[in-house]
C-alpha cells in the first residue's frame, strides 16, 4: 500500500463537487493539495473548507491549454516540489439533450475539456512521474462512460474516451511504476449535477427534492479515490446500483460474438489484458 502522507496531489476541477471531495479525502491522509480550476475563486472556496493544518494552494487552470498547464506546473512545483498524484477531474456536461440539439461548437468544447484536458494533464505530469518511476494518475470518467443513455450522447462519448485512454495508459505506465485509475461517479452533489437537475425538474420541486436526497456526498467519492491510489486499483466504482445495467449491456455485446464474418477466418491473435 502506498503511503500518501506528505505527498503532493494536483486536482483539476478543484473548485467544487467531486474535486472538493477528493481534496478533503487526500487531506485526511496528510497530503499537500493543489486545487486548480478555471475559476480560481471556486478553488479558493474549496480550499477554505480544508483543515488549517493542510498545506494547500489554488491555481487558475484552463485544461484545454497546454500553456496554462505549463504555468500551473511551474507554480505547483515551486511551492511543493514534484507532483505525486494527478487527478484529472475537470469536466462539463451538455445537460439532457438529444445529440441533434448539440451544435458543433458545443460538442467540440465538451471534447476539449473532458478528453483533451485529461490528455494535457497527462502530458504535463506523466513523463515526470515515469522518469521518477513513481506516481499515480486518476482520470474522472462517469457511469455514463460505462452505461450510456439517450439525451447524454456527447457527454457519454467523452467519458468513454477517458476510459479507453486510461486503460491503455495504465498498461503503458505499469513498467515505470506509475499507476492509473479511472473514477466512474454516479449521481453526486456538485454544481454540474445540480445544474442538470434544475433542467430536468423545472416546475417539479417534489421530483427535485427526491433526486437531491439521493445524491452522494463528494467526500465519499474522494475517499474511494484515495483507497484506489493507495492500492493501485484500476477502477473506482462508487455507485453499485448501476451494476445490473452494465451487466446487461456487456451481455448484449458478448452475445454479438459469433462466427467470423469471413468463413474460416482466423488471425491467430488474442486480445488480453
Amino acid at each position: 500500500m502506498k503511503d500518501l502522507e506528505g505527498k503532493t496531489v494536483f486536482i483539476t476541477g478543484g473548485g467544487g463537487g467531486i474535486g472538493g471531495g477528493i481534496a478533503q479525502a487526500f487531506a485526511e491522509r496528510g497530503t499537500r493539495i493543489v486545487l486548480a480550476d478555471i475559476d480560481q475563486g471556486f478553488a479558493q472556496e474549496e480550499a477554505s473548507r480544508l483543515p488549517r493544518s493542510v498545506e494547500v494552494m489554488t491555481l487558475p487552470l484552463d485544461v484545454r491549454s497546454p500553456e496554462s498547464w505549463k504555468a500551473a506546473r511551474v507554480e505547483a512545483e515551486a511551492r511543493f516540489g514534484a507532483v505525486d498524484v494527478l487527478c484529472n477531474n475537470a469536466g462539463i456536461s451538455t445537460g439532457f439533450r438529444p445529440l441533434f440539439d448539440i451544435p458543433p461548437e458545443e460538442f467540440e468544447r465538451v471534447m476539449a475539456i473532458n478528453v483533451t484536458g485529461v490528455y494535457n494533464g497527462i502530458q504535463t505530469f506523466g513523463p515526470l512521474m515515469a522518469a521518477r518511476r513513481e506516481g499515480h494518475i486518476v482520470n474522472t470518467s462517469s457511469m455514463n462512460g460505462l452505461t450510456p443513455f439517450a439525451s447524454f450522447a456527447a457527454y457519454s462519448a467523452s467519458k468513454f474516451a477517458v476510459l479507453a485512454l486510461s486503460d491503455a495508459l495504465r498498461d503503458e505506465l505499469a513498467p515505470q511504476g506509475v499507476g492509473v485509475s479511472t473514477l466512474f461517479p454516479g449521481l453526486t452533489r456538485s454544481r454540474m449535477s445540480q445544474a442538470d437537475l434544475g433542467k430536468i425538474s423545472a416546475g417539479d420541486p417534489a421530483r427535485r427534492a427526491v433526486i437531491e436526497a439521493n445524491m452522494m456526498e463528494p467526500v465519499w467519492l474522494g475517499r474511494a479515490v484515495v483507497r484506489a491510489v493507495e492500492h493501485d486499483e484500476p477502477y473506482i466504482i462508487t455507485h453499485p446500483d448501476y451494476r445490473e445495467g452494465l451487466r446487461a449491456r456487456h451481455e448484449r455485446i458478448l452475445a454479438a460474438f459469433g462466427d467470423p464474418a469471413q468463413p474460416d477466418y482466423h488471425t491467430g491473435m488474442t486480445a488480453t489484458r
